[in-house]
């Protein structure tokens, strides 16, 4: 699946604008204060940060797959996190518009 930031990919051309597609992903975190100045426990959030990141792209692919697309362009990343019962959670939604793209 060809996937881009920006509006068009470059050398082809849109056939049909099919819709905007969404990937999601979310986990949490226990929010331990020393946590978060404890080198090795922010490396290992970092990692799942990008695996939810990861996931939430993947998911964003399957919905513009199951539409038929060719492409996904003006790809937007919106991450955000939140506290709620002593846990830091951490969601990734990841939008696009689903096209196809005319034949070579």
């Amino acid at each position: 699946m060809l996937s881009t930031t920006t509006n068009d990919v470059p050398g082809r051309e849109i056939e049909e604008v099919l819709d905007i597609v969404r990937g999601f992903s979310m986990k949490g975190f226990a929010t331990i204060l020393s946590s978060f100045t404890d080198p090795a426990r922010l490396r290992t959030m970092n990692k799942e940060v990008l695996e939810i990141e990861r996931e939430a792209f993947a998911d964003l692919v399957r919905n513009a797959e199951e539409l038929g697309a060719d492409a996904i362009i003006g790809i937007r990343l919106t991450p955000s996190s939140f506290e709620y019962d002593n846990a830091l959670k951490y969601q990734a939604t990841v939008y696009g518009t689903a096209v196809k793209m005319k034949p070579l």
